[in-house]
């Protein structure tokens, strides 16, 4: 089996730490802090200056090839049915997080958003099966297809916010998105493991 690509080495973990932590952890400075955590020779329950919820993300994030199920890499595309998807009986205020209708963008995101007891939505608009790296490539990742998935969503009455997050990947259409659906347009990480890193304190452990 080929694997997919997680985009694992595209995590950013900079931004999440602080030198307070990294240097309560006996470590130089967090450039080095991350270089012990990846080799091992520093432990997550050695860092006394990390709360809670940063040291079970930065956890979920180091060990992701141990609790990610194998996901096998697509010669075509694989869709699933596009629409709302609810994860732990989210009300109006819960985040939500726009994807593509890959089966296999669909597996790593309920594998990664059963790491957590918080509420989310997630809207998988119809890309015809690409996953979000080929649904930009052969842009089936649109601001049509979101305005559609919205409406048939029915969003606008069911969250009491107008904010999406999507894709690290989709940077770049983040401007379209915002223009012709009238949403507030947050541009997630790029590595979907990143994401209870991302989210912080919202990212409730179960």
């Amino acid at each position: 089996m080929i694997a997919a690509d997680l985009y694992l080495n595209r995590i950013q973990w900079l931004p999440y730490l602080t030198a307070a932590e990294c240097q309560a952890a006996g470590a130089a400075d967090c450039e080095d802090f991350l270089v012990r955590l990846h080799n091992r020779t520093l432990a997550l329950t050695d860092c006394p200056g990390l709360p809670p919820h940063k040291r079970y993300a930065l956890n979920l994030a180091l060990t992701a090839t141990d609790w990610l199920p194998p996901l096998e890499a697509l010669m075509m595309p694989q869709w699933v049915t596009p629409g709302l998807v609810e994860i732990n009986d989210p009300g109006p205020q819960a985040p939500i997080l726009v994807s593509a209708n890959s089966e296999i963008t669909q597996s790593l995101l309920t594998a990664v958003l059963a790491t957590t007891s918080s509420p989310f939505f997630l809207l998988l608009i119809d890309c015809l099966g690409h996953t979000v790296d080929m649904a930009v490539v052969y842009d089936t990742f649109t601001p049509a297809k979101l305005e559609a998935g919205l409406a048939e969503s029915d969003l606008t009455h069911r969250a009491s916010h107008r904010h999406l997050v999507i894709p690290g990947l989709c940077a770049a259409l983040a401007p379209q998105l915002a223009a012709a659906t009238g949403w507030e347009i947050t541009v997630g990480p790029v590595c979907a493991l990143e994401l209870p890193l991302f989210f912080g304190e919202q990212w409730q452990a179960p």
